[in-house]
């Protein structure tokens, strides 16, 4: 079964990889780096057959399984390569994750981002980077009001994910003045008035709550130009502060526009987001020491622990070296391991261990493209934890 849909992901495959508990039974997880612009298909599937050659021979060496066991998970190994092999195509995707089990699990997952290629064999599926990495998206509330009715949704991963909550007003939709005195008018109109106020504020309440839950991290707000500005101003203060914009939708619009037309606000958003974060990193992190450009400077960052943000080019390229013993990493040739003095072996690309490590290590990601001022300033870098000592 195939999870995938351009440039987003399945929420609904992901959270049944979280949730999966084997019955006793082993699940390979394999990671394939398939990104075009840094890798052919002649040569991922060597990578692929490597890593599968390497774990067959340590089941063959090892004490804790059974010879069932063994063939069993030999079998599932065999499983996955032919499958990369003759049937997968990668679209747009950049990693394509593969979880089988030797009970009959199986789930693709194609990412729109880098991880390292690796195939793990455990109990359950190997999933600490990913979430990770998904940890680093936000989530947006799409809030879609009329008159009569307000709905919530949550988009995640270009996904709506998730219906929050409904509400629908006694406030009527229409008065008819014209058969009635001016003072009755006005009261009718007050009631009218009062009424929407009530509406408007039980709305703001729970939309709110929602948000304390960790619902969603950002608002947009849907509706008529009209109503919109006069609802933004019962907004609490603190979603004011996320408040990033209105689309033209309405609680009876289809899923399919809101999420066109919300996705399109979303980008426009976090591309200016990701932009002002690289103009702050070289404007005001780099120079005070509290931020770092290149790939150098960045590993060696990376090796102290000291990134907070690491910032890169998705499509930027880079050699480099890698202690076979620690994991050492080097842009440049290096004689000896320095911390184990290992053998350093060359690698095409280091980008993605770059990635890798910073995830390890709890570090936000945050990948663009397109950005000239960052290409120019080494298309890599990272806001600190604490100053740099150059």
């Amino acid at each position: 079964m195939v999870e995938k849909g351009g440039n987003e992901i399945n929420i609904s495959g992901l959270e049944e990889v979280y949730s999966y508990l084997s019955p006793g039974e082993l699940v390979i997880s394999a990671y394939l780096l398939v990104d075009g612009s840094r890798t052919s298909k002649k040569d991922y599937l060597t990578k692929l057959n490597s890593m599968i050659k390497e774990k067959k021979t340590g089941l063959e060496e090892s004490s804790e399984l059974d010879r069932s066991q063994k063939k069993k998970i030999t079998s599932t190994l065999d499983s996955v390569k032919t499958y990369l092999s003759e049937k997968f195509k990668p679209d747009s995707a950049r990693t394509v994750i593969i979880f089988a089990s030797t009970d009959g699990m199986w789930k693709e997952i194609q990412l729109p981002f880098i991880l390292r290629s690796r195939v793990v064999i455990d109990p359950k599926p190997y999933i600490q980077n990913l979430r990770a990495y998904l940890g680093n998206y936000k989530k947006y509330g799409i809030l879609l009001i009329d008159r009569e009715k307000a709905q919530i949704y949550s988009v995640y991963m270009g996904e709506v994910r998730e219906y929050l909550a409904a509400f629908i007003s006694d406030v009527p939709s229409r008065v008819n003045y014209r058969s009635q005195a001016v003072l009755r008018e006005k009261k009718i109109l007050s009631r009218h008035e009062e009424k929407l106020h009530h509406f408007f504020k039980i709305v703001n309440d729970r939309t709110m709550g929602l948000f304390r839950e960790g619902k969603f991290d950002y608002l947009i707000l849907a509706g008529r130009d009209d109503l919109i500005p006069g609802f933004k101003n019962y907004l609490h203060s603190y979603l004011q502060s996320k408040y990033i914009g209105k689309i033209d939708a309405g609680p009876v619009s289809s899923i399919a526009s809101i999420k066109s037309k919300a996705m399109e606000l979303i980008n426009l958003f976090e591309e200016e987001n990701k932009n002002k974060l690289v103009d702050d990193l070289i404007n005001e992190y780099n120079p005070n020491g509290y931020g770092v450009l290149g790939i150098d400077a960045v590993i060696k960052a990376l090796i102290r622990d000291q990134i907070r943000i690491l910032i890169y080019d998705r499509n930027f390229s880079h050699s480099g070296y890698i202690c076979r013993n620690c994991y050492y990493l080097s842009a440049s040739p290096v004689e000896s391991c320095p911390y184990c003095g290992g053998k350093l072996v060359y690698y095409n690309e280091i980008v993605d261990e770059i990635v890798e490590n910073a995830l390890d290590q709890g570090c936000e990601i945050v990948g663009l493209e397109g950005n000239e001022r960052f290409e120019k300033a080494g298309r890599i870098g990272a806001v600190l934890r604490y100053r740099f000592e150059r």
